[in-house]
């Protein structure tokens, strides 16, 4: 059967999409593989990094080690010794068997490393001393008493387990491994102790220079922030050793070490929290202080903001007042003098027909002394006659008939009428209006 032209198109067609998915999935592959092999390639370019910095801090650790090293030779005159230990308490009657002086802080230390010191002429250098380091950090020096502990062992006195576990620290605290290093140490030439509580000074007294040198006489070094044991009276005050010198690690056998005694951890402590509650105080204090200022800041503001009100009210007043009446004009006319409660004196005019309130408008255009409009009224004396101001919460009758009150209804039509000005909590008891208005109290 003969294929159309249309048939020959169409399968052409399949033939090409198959192409060019054929050629996609290649090319997928081709950039999965690719890929692939940059994250393999990455990864190993990682590892032969680390591998690499690893050797570069191995080898920077050695050189450090090797300086150290050096370093050490060096201090201790050729001597090289360390060791990591267990410790374990030593029995305090080794050194009173034998008669031993300064044994509050001299240690045991094995067979094998005895061998090791001679063996590099260590005595040559005189007292041994060891630096010893636990697993916190903590860092004390010692004295040696002998090389008879079990192999792998450090014997510790009271006095070097309290350095390193603290001043209330007891054998059952002397645990774990501590790092032993030998260590040449200078002469003491001048300590500074720290008594932990202040009845030191006020029981040892004046004798504290030879409670110490009998103290020290037990020791034979000392070590920057160890604690020493004072025995005296049958008591034990412990001191810190706050500052050395010529180093932070001093020997102190034949030597005159010039001791200072600072004042007590107690007594810091006390003074301390006098001056934070006298900090607090004054904090306290300032925090009032600023409070006052800023409430007569505002009070000063409120009063400065009513004066400018009051000002505003008497201006206000003073521009709607009507002219005043000429000394020559036909109205009727009443000259009013109004006395002040601050001394002062304020005349005018008024025509008959005007209305009562113009008196109280015209005294609050000079101030009133100070007076708030409708706190005031208006006095005479002989007739006493009383005159209340126009008052805004006053029903719309009463409002209205004051309003229509005059100065002649009111009988203020003298020649000369004197008026006072009298606060309203004065006139609880006086007659109103209408018995003005009546002419007599």
């Amino acid at each position: 059967m003969a294929l159309s032209q249309g048939d020959l198109l169409r399968s052409q067609k399949k033939l090409d999409e198959r192409g060019k998915q054929n050629l996609e999935r290649a090319r997928q592959k081709a950039e999965k593989e690719r890929l692939v092999a940059e994250r393999a390639a990455a990864r190993q370019a990682a590892r032969e990094e680390e591998a690499r910095q690893k050797r570069l801090a191995q080898l920077a650790a050695e050189e450090e080690e090797r300086r150290q090293h050096a370093e050490e030779v060096e201090a201790n005159l050729g001597v090289f010794f360390r060791a990591e230990l267990v410790a374990v308490p030593a029995p305090e009657s080794i050194a009173a068997d034998k008669g031993i002086k300064r044994a509050a802080d001299k240690i045991l230390l094995p067979p094998s490393a005895g061998a090791s010191l001679m063996s590099q002429d260590a005595y040559k250098n005189g007292p041994m001393f060891f630096q010893l380091t636990n697993a916190a950090g903590n860092r004390t020096h010692a004295g040696l008493l002998e090389f008879s502990a079990a192999e792998g062992f450090v014997a510790l006195p009271r006095k070097v387990i309290c350095s390193l576990w603290g001043p209330d620290a007891t054998e059952e605290h002397c645990v774990g491994r501590l790092r032993v290093a030998y260590r040449r140490l200078p002469k003491g030439e001048r300590a500074v102790f720290q008594p932990r509580s202040a009845s030191f000074q006020q029981e040892v007294g004046e004798d504290i220079r030879g409670v110490l040198e009998g103290a020290l006489l037990q020791h034979s070094c000392l070590t920057r922030g160890d604690w020493l044991a004072v025995p005296h009276g049958g008591q034990r005050y412990d001191l810190r050793i706050c500052d050395l010198h010529p180093e932070a690690a001093v020997s102190v056998i034949d030597t005159d070490l010039e001791a200072e005694i600072n004042p007590s951890i107690e007594t810091e402590e006390r003074i301390r929290e006098e001056y934070e509650a006298a900090t607090r105080r004054a904090a306290e204090a300032a925090l009032a202080a600023a409070a006052a200022v800023a409430e007569a800041e505002a009070e000063a503001a409120a009063q400065e903001e009513e004066r400018l009100r009051r000002e505003a009210l008497r201006r206000a007043k003073e521009a709607a007042l009507p002219a005043e009446p000429s000394p020559g004009a036909a109205e009727p006319c009443a000259a009013c003098l109004f006395r002040f409660p601050d001394g002062s004196r304020h005349s005018r005019r008024f025509p008959l027909d005007s209305p009562l309130q113009l008196l109280f408008d015209f005294v609050d255009s000079k101030g009133a002394s100070g007076m708030l409009p409708g706190r005031y009224s208006l006095v005479t004396q002989y007739p006493r006659r009383v005159f209340l101001p126009s008052l805004a919460e006053a029903g719309a009758e009463a409002a209205a008939a004051e309003r229509q009150l005059t100065l002649h209804s009111a009988g203020l039509t003298g020649p000369r009428e004197v008026l006072f000005l009298e606060q309203q909590h004065q006139l609880q008891q006086q007659p109103g209006i209408g018995d003005a208005a009546g002419g007599g109290s």
